[in-house]
């Protein structure tokens, strides 16, 4: 758990298609690409699981006021059936501990001309056995629409500090990304091509995502490609739109073979 919990993926078409800083939605990575209908606010319901049977659990509600977006969001993360054991080998553990993160979120995003911003401001916590630390971080989000279907974004994440856990405090895994994507549009087809590259503080090396979305009529289908100095990671997802819901499905498969993440996404339209 720790820290780095706040780098997993909030959604289905995040852990689908990768942390692209131009891709919009309720749980985007980058806050200034907040999503809501002009007229009905969106409520966002993510469920699904990490590596290590780690389990993610997400609510969203973004809402359009005074020409602005809004969002709501909280996360949680969990690990159960942790075994405390001693130094000596014994068949049965002395007890069972969990550890858990969890993440309270608000943010505002605001468009002028082809230019978008975006704030939001974090409660973090996490705790494992008896001990835990809270903290506040802050994320920053920039994008620009560019000609010919062309969009570009920035974003910094995680910027704070936490209180200590037992006699250290807590490093916050600070993220700086950058990306660009590219629609094409023929007839009832869709298609949107992202890449982003992204810098993690604690991380050994950088980062690289790709993705893409193609959509039709109702049907989204999402694939990416994430790749690191020592991982590989590819991922796929699928969605259906129905007017007031919105439901997809994503799934991660890695070169080390710890697991495959998987999400559902459940986007409803509020009266």
């Amino acid at each position: 758990m720790g820290t780095q919990m706040l780098v997993l993926p909030s959604s289905a078409q995040e852990l689908s298609m990768g942390s692209q800083t131009t891709l919009k939605g309720l749980f985007p990575i980058n806050p200034a690409l907040y999503k809501a209908s002009e007229k009905h606010p969106y409520l966002s319901l993510n469920r699904g699981n990490w590596l290590g049977n780690v389990s993610l659990s997400h609510i969203g509600y973004n809402q359009v006021g005074l020409d602005k977006v809004y969002h709501l969001g909280l996360k949680y993360s969990g690990l159960t059936d942790l075994e405390f054991r001693g130094n000596t080998p014994q068949d049965e553990a002395l007890s069972n501990f969990s550890a858990y993160g969890l993440v309270l979120d608000a943010g505002i995003s605001f468009e002028h001309l082809n230019h978008s911003y975006g704030i939001s401001i974090s409660y973090v916590q996490f705790g494992l056995y008896t001990e835990n630390s809270k903290g506040i971080s802050l994320d920053l989000g920039y994008s620009i629409k560019l000609k010919n279907g062309y969009s570009f974004g920035l974003v910094a994440k995680n910027l704070g500090k936490m209180t200590k856990l037992d006699n250290n405090s807590p490093v916050l895994p600070k993220r700086f990304s950058s990306g660009i994507s590219k629609l094409f549009q023929f007839d009832n087809f869709k298609n949107s091509v992202f890449g982003s590259f992204e810098w993690n503080s604690i991380a050994s090396t950088s980062k690289i995502h790709l993705g893409n979305r193609f959509s039709w009529n109702r049907l989204d289908l999402l694939a990416g490609y994430s790749r690191s100095k020592q991982v590989v990671e590819s991922s796929m997802g699928i969605g259906i739109n129905m007017n007031r819901y919105q439901i997809t499905y994503g799934t991660r498969f890695g070169s080390q073979d710890l697991g495959f993440p998987k999400l559902l996404s459940i986007r409803i339209l509020m009266p």
